[in-house]
C-alpha cells in the first residue's frame, strides 16, 4: 500500500513503471533540510547523510542539487514558497522523520521484535534500525518500481544484512499477510511495530480498514502502528488548507491521488472499532511541544499532516 499502490490501475498503469514522485520529493526535502543547523539538529542521527548517499546512487538526487541546496538565495526562495503553502511545513517534515524514528525505537525497547515499513520510499530508517538491532527482523515494502530502484542503489552502497528485507510488492493486489509469509523467520505471534508514514491518505476507506485487519492478523500481541494522517474538510475530503484543491489535483496528475482523511475527534473511536487503542498522552503527538520547546526553538509546525500511534487491543479475533 505505497502511494503508488492506491491508485486505480486503469488510470495509472503507465505511472506504475516509474518510481514514486512523492518518495523522491520527500527524500530530497530531507537532504535540503539537513543544510540548516536547526533542522539538522532535529533530524534522526545519521538519517540525512544516509538518505543523501542513497538518493545520489539512485539518481533521484544530483550533485548540482546538493550544491544548490546550500545557496542562501535558493534556500530563502524555497522557504518562502513552502511558507506560502502553510507556515511550518518544512519543520513538519523534519519532525515527521524524528517522530517516526523515535517511536519505532520506543516500540523495540517495549518488546517489538519485528518492524514493517510500508511505502518505505528512499528513507533509510529500515536499514538504520536493522544495523542498530541485529536481533530485530526489518521488512520494508514499496511498489515495484520504487523498491527495485532502491534495491539496485542500496546493493551498490552497502552489504546485505540478514535481518533486513526490502520487498517490491503492490499491496493493492497482494495482501500483507501473503508477503510476510515469504519472509524467512517471520513470526505472526511476535510483537511488531508497523510504520505507515505518509501512506494512509493515499488509500480508500475500505483499503484502510483492510490494512488494519491485516496488521491484527499477522502481528503479535501489543503490536503497534506508527502513522501519519490528514484531517478532512467540510465535504469529507483530505484537508490541505486554502490550497487543498490544488494539492489534491496535483497529486491526481502525479498518479498518487489523496483519498482518505479523518477528523481528530473521530480518530480514537475509529481505531477502537478496528481493534486498536490510541497510545497517549496527547502531548506525545504535539511535535512542537515534544521537540521544539525543550530546545527553546520558537517556530511553528505545519498542520497539514498529523501523527499518532495505536496498539493492538488483543488477539481474541483469532
Amino acid at each position: 500500500m505505497s502511494t503508488e499502490a492506491s491508485a486505480k490501475p486503469a488510470r495509472t498503469a503507465g505511472r506504475r513503471s516509474k518510481s514514486s514522485l512523492t518518495a523522491a520529493k520527500i527524500a530530497r526535502g530531507v537532504v535540503f533540510l539537513a543544510r540548516d543547523p536547526v533542522h539538522a539538529s532535529l533530524l534522526p542521527e545519521g538519517a540525512a547523510e544516509s538518505i543523501e548517499r542513497l538518493c545520489l546512487e539512485a539518481g533521484i538526487l544530483k550533485p548540482w542539487m546538493c550544491r544548490l541546496f546550500e545557496r542562501p538565495r535558493y534556500r530563502r526562495l524555497v522557504e518562502r514558497m513552502v511558507d506560502w503553502l502553510g507556515p511550518g511545513e518544512l519543520m513538519r517534515l523534519t519532525l515527521r522523520k524524528r517522530f517516526v524514528d523515535d517511536e519505532v525505537r520506543t516500540a523495540i525497547d517495549a518488546g517489538a521484535q519485528q518492524v514493517i515499513i510500508v511505502g518505505a520510499g528512499f528513507d533509510t530508517l529500515g536499514r538504520r534500525v536493522a544495523e542498530s538491532f541485529p536481533a530485530v527482523t526489518v521488512v520494508e515494502l514499496d511498489a515495484p518500481a520504487t523498491a527495485r530502484r532502491r534495491q539496485t542503489a542500496g546493493a551498490r552502497l552497502d552489504s546485505a544484512l540478514s535481518n533486513h528485507n526490502l520487498e517490491a510488492v503492490d499491496l493493492a493486489s497482494t495482501g500483507l499477510g501473503r508477503v510476510l509469509q515469504g519472509i524467512d523467520g517471520w513470526n505472526d505471534q511476535r510483537q511488531t511495530v508497523v510504520v505507515a508514514e505518509g501512506v494512509l491518505m493515499y488509500l480508500s476507506a475500505s483499503e484502510v480498514s483492510a490494512f488494519l485487519g491485516e496488521i491484527r492478523s499477522n502481528c503479535g500481541e501489543a503490536s503497534r502502528l506508527v502513522f501519519s494522517y490528514v484531517t478532512t474538510d467540510e465535504k469529507g475530503r483530505p484537508y490541505f488548507g486554502r490550497l487543498g484543491g490544488l494539492i489534491r489535483a496535483s497529486a491526481r496528475m502525479a498518479g498518487e491521488p489523496l483519498r482518505w482523511g479523518i477528523g481528530n475527534r473521530e480518530l480514537e473511536p475509529f481505531f477502537e472499532r478496528k481493534g486498536f487503542y490510541l497510545l497517549g498522552p496527547p502531548e506525545r503527538f504535539d511535535l512542537r511541544l515534544r521537540y521544539l520547546l525543550p530546545k527553546g526553538i520558537d517556530q511553528p509546525v505545519g498542520q497539514m499532516e498529523r501523527f499518532a500511534v495505536v496498539e493492538v487491543v488483543g488477539r481474541s479475533h483469532r
